[in-house]
């Protein structure tokens, strides 16, 4: 089951992407063949190691540096947050559902990352794209969800968020702009991302992100 396809038309401006089209950049074959020579037959530099370290977590950059779209949402307990509330750590939005099997399967990981990363200026923000709310309390108590979880159906989710399945994620760095969107479930308390995210916001708070 999928949430709804959005469709957005693309537009540039001075040879860029604008934000407007919310895409991701990718890599062509050809680059991405150099790039594998490099590493197979020039030492594998550390360049060509760090240019694949986003493509080896299987996130999608941004091509240009727009702030997030506000969200404004009730989370569980009925108060009202806003996306922007969050501003000072890095932010990964989760968009998900109960009744996505993907959905369910990483939400001990994303608990893990969070627990990994304590102290750190990070936090997990899920918003639950379920129609009928009701339901989602219960669940996240079954589940042990203790990172904020935002009801998206009862409040305002720019639409440009919604790709074509659950769940999808946004990384967002400290300033509140966009850096990247995973699509589909991911072994978030890997290493690999235990790290990324702690490097992310450790350059954040010193004012390089």
């Amino acid at each position: 089951m999928t949430v709804r396809q959005w469709l957005w038309t693309p537009g540039t401006k001075g040879g860029r992407t604008r934000f407007s089209s919310f895409r991701p950049r990718r890599a062509g074959a050809f680059l991405t063949l150099a790039v594998l020579f490099l590493f197979f037959f020039g030492g594998a530099s550390g360049t060509a190691r760090a240019f694949h370290k986003e493509d080896r977590l299987g996130l999608s950059l941004f091509d240009t540096r727009e702030q997030a779209p506000e969200i404004r949402a009730p989370d569980l307990s009925g108060k009202t947050l806003n996306l922007s509330d969050f501003r000072g750590k890095v932010v990964l939005l989760n968009f998900w559902a109960t009744w996505c099997d993907s959905c369910r399967d990483e939400i001990p990981a994303l608990l893990a990352l969070e627990k990994r990363l304590a102290g750190v200026p990070f936090t997990v923000v899920s918003v639950a794209m379920d129609r009928q709310t009701a339901h989602i309390l219960p669940f996240a108590k079954k589940y042990g969800i203790d990172y904020p979880v935002l009801e998206g159906r009862r409040g305002k989710v720019d639409s440009r968020y919604f790709g074509m399945g659950l769940p999808q994620s946004y990384v967002i760095r400290a300033d509140g702009s966009l850096l990247g969107r995973v699509m589909g479930a991911r072994a978030w308390n890997s290493p690999d991302f235990v790290d990324y995210f702690r490097a992310l916001a450790g350059s954040s708070k010193g004012g390089k992100g």
